[in-house]
């Protein structure tokens, strides 16, 4: 075999190695991709079950809320009702007064029988508007209840367009999660890639709805907080830091011990700043009670 036939067998044999390397870093990168998707696909599926649930909750209360208003203005209708009877009977008396006035008139010798009578009438008037003043007081009680009702329906509406954003917020998160999930799948050489080596075992995800505390921040963005292996932190694995209701960036952890792990805190902005007493959460989604 001449020499450059022999050049040419080893250009093939070269090409043959790097090809199935090729091959090989394309199937593990599918892969690895898949499962990046089923785990974002499957936590959207549970924030959407949770939106559905808050809404039909939300649906219920209102409906309630509504039925209770419809049997206060029915409630309402029979008093004003009742008013309107008691007027046309104060009517009839005034009437019937007037009629044992002219009867006295024309008759001196029943005078005082009338005037008695007339003083019952006036008597039995002054209770009907008695009774009248009370019903409007319960009108008006009842209207109150009313708006009551109707503040609580706002509420409700209110608190139901709150989750919707709550949602929203945690959809965001995910499809955060998801871009960095990539980036970090995506391997060295790779654009934006800066992930662990195909060679490396990758990092166990920590298991979900897990709380801790931070008790330490250092200066160089560091911070160590008081939940570790214990509870299925590994190194890798990154926790939610938030302060109240407020997030403030993610803490990825770089030594985990039994009691407490150590980690590098990436912030959402510039103007987050993590602090002792700080909460970190692995995951809100399937969280712990």
């Amino acid at each position: 075999m001449t020499v450059f036939g022999k050049i040419l067998v080893f250009l093939n044999l070269l090409f043959s190695v790097v090809t199935g390397a090729l091959i090989v870093f394309v199937f593990t990168t599918r892969s690895n991709w898949v499962a990046a998707y089923n785990d974002a696909k499957a936590k959207a599926e549970a924030a959407e079950v949770a939106y559905r649930s808050e809404k039909a909750a939300h649906d219920s209360d209102r409906k309630q809320a509504e039925q209770t208003y419809a049997a206060l203005a029915e409630e309402t209708k029979k008093l004003e009702g009742q008013v309107q009877v008691a007027r046309e009977a104060e009517q009839r008396e005034r009437d019937r007064a007037l009629n044992q006035t002219n009867l006295h008139n024309t008759a001196a010798t029943t005078a005082t029988r009338l005037q008695a009578e007339l003083d019952q009438n006036r008597s039995e008037r002054d209770a009907l508007i008695a009774e009248k003043e009370s019903l409007r007081t319960r009108i008006v009680a009842m209207q109150k209840e009313v708006d009551s009702w109707r503040a609580i329906a706002v509420n409700s509406d209110l608190q139901a367009k709150n989750l919707v954003q709550r949602v929203n917020n945690l959809l965001r998160q995910v499809e955060e999660l998801t871009a960095r999930n990539r980036e970090l799948e995506a391997g060295p050489g790779s654009p934006g890639g800066g992930g662990r080596s195909v060679t490396e075992a990758p990092a166990t995800s920590a298991p979900p709805g897990v709380k801790g505390k931070v008790t330490f921040v250092g200066e160089t963005g560091m911070a160590q907080v008081n939940i570790g292996s214990d509870s299925g932190l590994s190194v890798g694995n990154t926790l939610i830091v938030f302060r109240g209701n407020e997030y403030l960036g993610d803490l990825t952890i770089t030594q985990a011990n039994p009691k407490q792990a150590v980690g590098k805190f990436a912030p959402k902005s510039r103007a987050a700043k993590i602090k002792v007493d700080d909460s970190v959460i692995t995951s809100f989604t399937g969280s712990q009670q």
